[in-house]
């Protein structure tokens, strides 16, 4: 809804903004006009007033119907001004995830008819992947785009997806995803913390593969032992691999590249879609291909910012992202065609098609003491194996 009235009568021109707010919401929860105004204890006459701009403003009965409409108070008396512009990602390489997230601020800035404008921030600006959770909880920025096990912070259960080999295939990943124990695990304590996630379905994917890079061969898991692996400072990842036999070395993804050319970094753990953009097989030319699935992407927007927003706003944003997601992961598949052919020619790089059984087995083992440790949650773990134990799915 775009606010264009033009009255000589301020106390008008609020009544005017205020009831067409109202109305908006009020038909975009499908409710009729008789069915709000009982459920608010005003006339119906009255609520047509309101709703048309000629009724005297109640503060306590616009209360009551901000309530029943699940809008806060500031929501009908905020301008466009107050619109989400900030838009946070770790994804600042050029390549396709970075123009995955243009396209998206572009199409929906055109979609809106400029009302919502992101300027995407970079992570020097707005720092690590859980520092930009904890700001997007605060409002200091009203959008965040990423891989979902950044969330880990304020929902553990999201500690299993830094656990390779958690889930048996994409579509197990998705059953989680698309969960109620999911809903009640991540997405509830996520939105108590202020944080709304919006994916309506779990299709953007991050990478294609979980791979390692490293200036030697590896096969399996005791080729890693000794060697010092870049780990992001957050969640489980540090103690993930000090159990394979690795030596942590936390850096910011954006020194990741440095780290590797300058031989502080022995072994990096990523996904296959990132070698090519980020030129990393110059500096280690091996690529141990590991088959884990790759990570899914959360849309989250700060929840208070978002009830500022109008309903068919909401409804843009949502359906901007989805499409985004699939035209996103074909372009994700689509180049990494192209770089793997590159990468052999550039860089000579040799990729390593290894028997991941004993990858599985060591990763079951780590999964299962850090469970014992209390580091994962046990019937966290109960629910995944179940959800794939689905016929849809295949057994884990």
């Amino acid at each position: 809804m775009r606010v264009e009235v033009q009255l000589n009568n301020p106390e008008e021109k609020i009544q005017e903004i205020v009831g067409g707010k109202i109305r908006d919401l009020r038909l975009a929860m499908q409710l009729k006009s008789k069915d709000l105004a009982e459920a608010s204890g005003i006339s119906q006459s009255q609520l047509s007033k309101i709703e048309t701009g000629k009724a005297t403003i109640s503060i306590k009965a616009l209360t009551v119907l901000c309530e029943i409409l699940n809008r806060p108070l500031s929501y009908l008396f905020q301008t466009e001004e107050n619109t989400p512009r900030v838009l946070g990602t770790l994804a600042t390489i050029e390549g396709p995830e970075k123009l995955g997230f243009t396209r998206f601020a572009e199409a929906l800035k055109k979609k809106t008819g400029g009302r919502m404008t992101l300027l995407p921030m970079k992570p020097s600006q707005l720092g690590s992947g859980a520092d930009q959770v904890r700001i997007l909880s605060e409002g200091v920025i009203d959008m965040f785009i990423e891989d979902l096990s950044h969330y880990n912070g304020f929902a553990p259960a999201l500690n299993f997806l830094a656990i390779p080999y958690s889930f048996n295939s994409y579509a197990h990943l998705q059953a989680f995803l698309g969960s109620t124990f999911f809903d009640e695990r991540v997405s509830q304590p996520l939105l108590a913390k202020n944080i709304r996630l919006l994916n309506r379905d779990w299709n953007w994917q991050r990478g294609i593969e979980l791979v390692l890079v490293s200036r030697k061969v590896i096969t399996s898991p005791q080729d890693v032992k000794g060697l010092r692996v870049r780990v992001p400072k957050e969640g489980l990842n540090a103690q993930y691999w000090k159990k394979m036999g690795c030596r942590p070395v936390v850096l910011p993804w954006n020194e990741v590249k440095a780290a590797l050319a300058a031989k502080e970094i022995d072994l990096l753990p990523t996904h296959k879609a990132h070698l090519m953009p980020l030129d990393l097989c110059r500096y280690a030319r091996y690529v141990t291909l590991l088959g884990d699935i790759p990570a899914a992407v959360g849309l989250a927007v700060n929840e208070h910012k978002y009830q500022t927003l109008p309903p068919d706003v909401q409804n843009i944003v949502i359906d901007t992202f989805t499409q985004a997601s699939s035209h996103f992961t074909s372009s994700i598949l689509a180049a990494e065609a192209l770089n793997e052919a590159q990468n052999l020619e550039r860089n000579n790089a040799v990729y390593l098609k290894v028997n991941v059984a004993s990858w599985k087995e060591a990763n079951a083992r780590i999964r299962q003491e850090l469970i014992a440790e209390g580091q994962l949650a046990e019937d966290v773990w109960s629910a995944i194996v179940q959800l794939g134990q689905s016929p849809a799915i295949g057994s884990a």
